[in-house]
């Protein structure tokens, strides 16, 4: 961060929607990093002691709208949140200041109070977070381990006459005793009618014979999101059981163009093929996949417009589909971390 403040000419960064990167937990309000001073991180007086236990930050400054008495160790500053990055501002003498997004109330407080340059860069943060550190790659991997057992125990499950509702509840349920904090997106068991909606979600309607069933979920762990998706079949017809077949054939060739250097758009463009030969090109009608991180959706984009170069230590998905109505729909998904010639996959 501070090489990048560096670069853009800026005397502090404030963090407002990135700070569980920068410090390891989401209980903080805000974080300042400033050229060569200690970076400060703010938080609510009923967060202090959680920020406290679990922040890689140790100036954390705390805010009340009201005055209180004190506990024995508080650090509480009787402010407003803008009041208090105010004071730290003030404090650090920054006069150009980069931050990642705020509305323009926010930002109009801050430079009412204290006349200094405000300047929204939020690309600083996001090239930041592509690249995923040894701690992120950790934590992806262990995210993507419990999403993987989540998907066994669907995989257990897929039988006539089970709800999509009792399938999804019993994978959430195999990943909270494992360690997920939750699900970062809504669990998608979609079956039948529901298969050909992209973004579909678990209904009480029953699995049965003649369906192809899509379970897309993920798991959470301290604070990392993971991503899969797989295509179950009950005794498919044999124009299902051919789009499920393209799509593994899709996901394979756009696999295949993964690499540090390689353009987002031509692993899109791979996949893509696939499934245009195949003639079912208007029935592919979201992007290849897209990186992962504390986020369920984050940079790179893997899709026809991109512009993002793959590099390595990101995270990306890679996940053809293809949805035909009043056949079925097909997903084939992965999460994988680009490497310097190729890839290693983080789900099986």
């Amino acid at each position: 961060m501070r090489q990048e403040l560096e670069k853009h000419g800026l005397d502090a960064f404030l963090c407002v929607q990135n700070t569980r990167y920068l410090t390891g937990t989401d209980a903080g309000k805000a974080v300042i990093v400033p050229q060569d001073d200690a970076p400060i991180l703010i938080c609510s007086r009923l967060e202090y002691e959680r920020v406290r236990q679990r922040s890689r930050i140790r100036d954390i400054r705390a805010f009340s709208s009201w005055k209180s008495p004190l506990q024995r160790g508080e650090r509480v500053f009787f402010l407003e949140p803008w009041q208090l990055i105010v004071k730290c501002l003030k404090e650090l003498g920054a006069r150009s200041v980069g931050y990642d997004k705020a509305s323009r109330a926010f930002i109009r407080k801050l430079r009412n109070a204290y006349s200094a340059s405000y300047r929204e860069k939020p690309e600083i943060m996001e090239d930041l977070r592509k690249i995923k550190s040894n701690e992120e790659l950790a934590l992806l991997s262990r995210s993507a381990e419990i999403a993987e057992r989540g998907m066994n125990r669907a995989a257990e499950l897929i039988e006539p006459g089970r709800t999509e509702l009792e399938v999804a509840a019993e994978a959430e349920y195999r990943m909270r005793k494992l360690g997920s904090s939750g699900t970062p997106f809504q669990t998608v068991v979609a079956s039948g009618g529901n298969s050909w909606l992209p973004h579909s979600s678990a209904t009480k309607k029953k699995l049965a014979k003649g369906e192809l069933i899509v379970v897309d979920l993920g798991a959470n762990f301290n604070g990392y999101a993971s991503d899969m998706t797989r295509t179950f079949a009950l005794a498919p017809t044999s124009k299902q059981s051919k789009i499920l077949q393209i799509v593994k054939r899709a996901q394979l060739a756009a696999l295949a163009k993964v690499r540090s250097g390689a353009k987002a758009m031509e692993v899109d463009a791979a996949a893509r093929s696939v499934i245009e030969r195949a003639g079912y090109a208007k029935f592919f009608t979201h992007s290849t996949g897209h990186g992962v991180g504390l986020e369920i959706h984050e940079l790179p984009s893997l899709a026809p417009n991109s512009k993002d170069i793959l590099k390595r230590g990101m995270v990306i998905t890679v996940e053809p589909g293809v949805y035909l109505p009043n056949v079925g729909g097909a997903r084939w998904e992965d999460m994988l971390v680009v490497t310097k010639d190729g890839y290693r996959l983080l789900t099986l």
